[in-house]
């Protein structure tokens, strides 16, 4: 919804350049790209979810989604809801570029919330075995590609207002930059307990019904 508003939406748009510039000549710095990436994670997230939910029913019927999960989402929802009533009553109508805004300062949260336990993790365990390293330095290769493109973009425009004006773009590269290296801090240097060069664990063998 965010990236989607930046590049359609012309009344964000307008909004924006009036803000950002005072003379309607403002530009944002959300590409084509980024609609792309978001559509894919949108879909790649969803393909993962079915696959637990078909695959993992066990799991999760014995182990469900912490209380926490719910309370993000839950608090989510409640920050947006107030937004949204609190501008309405305020100004008449929805303030939808500052909506845009709260919803990048969630996802920022989001992402951070999604990386700190896997770090707690592996630090408690002293050891990353478990998951796959190269999925990691992919991660980081996209954050630091996304925080290129961003200064990359402000530059050719001549207009470094575009950092400010998608503060959710840089603070995600940021983050994600910033946990992909204590990632691989902790896979190489830390808890370098793999010996045989395998990055990830194999599942365990699941005995038949008849025990062998």
């Amino acid at each position: 919804m965010y990236t989607a508003n930046f590049y359609w939406n012309e009344s964000v748009i307008e909004t924006y350049r009036d803000i950002m510039s005072g003379n309607g000549k403002g530009e944002i710095t959300v590409q084509g790209n980024d609609v792309a990436f978001a559509i894919h994670a949108i879909l790649m997230a969803s393909i993962t979810l079915s696959q637990i939910g078909i695959y993992d029913t066990f799991t999760m019927s014995m182990r469900p989604p912490s209380r926490r999960v719910y309370t993000v989402l839950f608090s989510a929802v409640i920050v947006c809801a107030c937004y949204i009533f609190s501008t309405w009553f305020l100004h008449g109508h929805v303030d939808l570029l500052g909506f845009l805004y709260v919803l990048g300062t969630i996802k920022i949260m989001v992402t951070i919330g999604k990386y700190v336990p896997q770090a707690l993790l592996n630090r408690s365990r002293k050891s990353t075995v478990g998951w796959n390293v190269w999925n990691v330095i992919l991660d980081l290769t996209g954050g630091v590609l996304s925080l290129v493109q961003l200064v990359g973009d402000c530059a050719s425009l001549g207009d470094w207002n575009g950092i400010t004006g998608n503060p959710a773009k840089m603070a995600l590269a940021l983050v994600t930059i910033c946990f992909d290296l204590i990632f691989l801090v902790q896979h190489y240097i830390l808890y370098p307990d793999d010996k045989d060069g395998v990055s990830y664990s194999p599942l365990p063998a699941i005995a038949s019904m008849d025990g062998k």
